[in-house]
């Protein structure tokens, strides 16, 4: 994550995440415990992903007090395992640009648009999103952080599932596009504990070329 950074020019700050084995007496909640076993059912991994999405909840959620506390009037969230493409600093720049005068609430750098949301182009470069998933690369403003801070462990829902059911249906979610940031492949999740491998998608793949060859990233 610092090679990438250091790469785009960007100087950002590490937040220790939280670890599962270090919740003490902050347990998940019964709620979210239930959610997970009606999606996932039981199984032999069930209780450290239920303590991993609880603590990756609780590393998001202290961010985002660290940035109300500083009082910053917005914060982007990158997670360790989160890439960039080439052209990222080139659709930024567009995108700096294209805010200007928009309302928004969140902003999404990567994640995936789930079946049932809805989204419409707002500008060049900008999507307006709901259901979105993945919690790797995203902006929120400080209109959100005290609702975010109250709901989201009360939600019974991990953190990005809260975001895209909960959150993103009530307030003004946008999507960068391109996608920007990933997830890094090849690469265990905290949470599931399972490989990210890479699967050739024709859409994906077409879609990075076709945004190489646009912004001048080869």
């Amino acid at each position: 994550m610092e090679d990438s950074f250091r790469d785009m020019g960007v100087r950002a700050e590490r937040f220790s995440a939280v670890s599962l084995h270090e919740l003490g007496d902050d347990q998940p909640s019964p709620a979210l415990c239930e959610f997970l076993l009606r999606v996932d059912g039981e199984h032999p991994g069930f209780e450290r992903k239920l303590l991993g999405t609880w603590a990756c909840m609780r590393s998001h959620l202290g961010v985002i007090a660290h940035a109300r506390d500083n009082g910053w009037p917005a914060v982007l969230i990158m997670e360790d395992d989160c890439e960039f493409e080439p052209y990222t600093l080139a659709v930024l720049e567009r995108v700096a640009s294209q805010l200007q005068g928009l309302d928004w609430d969140l902003l999404y750098l990567g994640g995936t648009f789930k079946k049932g949301g809805e989204k419409r182009k707002v500008a060049p470069n900008l999507l307006s999103v709901t259901r979105m998933r993945l919690t790797h690369a995203y902006m929120v403003r400080a209109a959100l952080y005290e609702r975010i801070l109250a709901e989201a462990p009360l939600s019974g829902l991990p953190l990005d599932w809260y975001y895209s059911e909960v959150l993103l249906p009530q307030v003004r979610g946008l999507m960068v596009k391109p996608t920007l940031a990933r997830q890094r492949l090849m690469d265990p999740s905290d949470i599931e504990q399972v490989m990210r491998k890479p699967r050739f998608k024709s859409r994906q793949f077409l879609e990075r070329l076709f945004a190489r060859l646009r912004y001048g990233a080869f």
